[in-house]
């Protein structure tokens, strides 16, 4: 969200989601009866960089897991309508916190945060999304940045380990590419699918669609095109 408090109205008021994990969230508007504060959940990432999830209907309790890599991950849960929990993990990955090295720190984290949701809370139907600020493409370095070295599959095998983890890739059961979800400010406008979601595999056979959004209002509030899903 690029810390702009007018992207809560876009999101509030045109995506009317039930449940949004966010990233570089600002504050919250100080109307707070539209905005209502308790609805939001939120930790620091780096500095000034949020990592949140939002709630329409009202908020639920952030879990308590230990994030030994200070990833800044942030979770929840709730019920859904057929009284099964829903663990949810919003993932925001700080390439200025972790530079050079957050492939590493980030799928350590998540493996120690999954391995926790599931022994700690029982968790079986999880969702994990965000921005991660990787795509498996940088292993083949395409654009002017050398993100891996000669036949370095980093990338590679950072999303193959949250798949090992038990998830399945949500954006390529309905967008079978990489779909741009980042639009650089300056520089290679390379189509970059930084934002990704997955889920374990009961949850994911619920997906009944998922598009990336992209408008002139998107555009002028943030640099991220937002991913929007919908589970039966």
């Amino acid at each position: 969200m690029r810390r702009s408090k007018n992207a809560w109205s876009y999101l509030v008021d045109t995506l009317q989601p039930d449940i949004a994990l966010l990233q570089e969230a600002g504050s919250l508007p100080e109307f707070t009866s539209h905005f209502d504060q308790n609805r939001v959940i939120e930790t620091l990432v780096h500095k000034n960089l949020r990592n949140s999830i939002y709630f329409r209907s009202r908020k639920n309790k952030e879990l308590k897991v230990l994030d030994r890599q200070k990833a800044g991950l942030i979770s929840s849960s709730y019920l859904d309508k057929t009284r099964k929990r829903i663990f949810i993990v919003s993932v925001y990955g700080s390439i200025r916190k972790f530079r050079g090295n957050l492939d590493f720190a980030l799928l350590q984290a998540l493996q120690e945060y999954v391995v926790s949701l599931r022994s700690d809370f029982g968790a079986q139907h999880i969702l994990v999304a965000g921005d991660f600020n990787m795509d498996r493409r940088m292993d083949e370095n395409p654009t002017s940045s050398n993100f891996s070295k000669k036949e370095e599959t980093r990338h590679h095998n950072f999303f193959d380990g949250i798949l090992d983890l038990g998830f399945k890739d949500c954006q390529r059961k309905r967008l079978p590419l990489p779909v741009q979800t980042f639009r650089a400010n300056r520089g290679n406008n390379y189509p970059w699918e930084l934002d990704h979601m997955f889920a374990t595999p009961t949850l994911w056979s619920r997906l009944k669609c998922l598009n990336v959004y992209l408008d002139d209002r998107i555009m002028a509030l943030s640099d991220h095109n937002p991913i929007v899903a919908d589970f039966d």
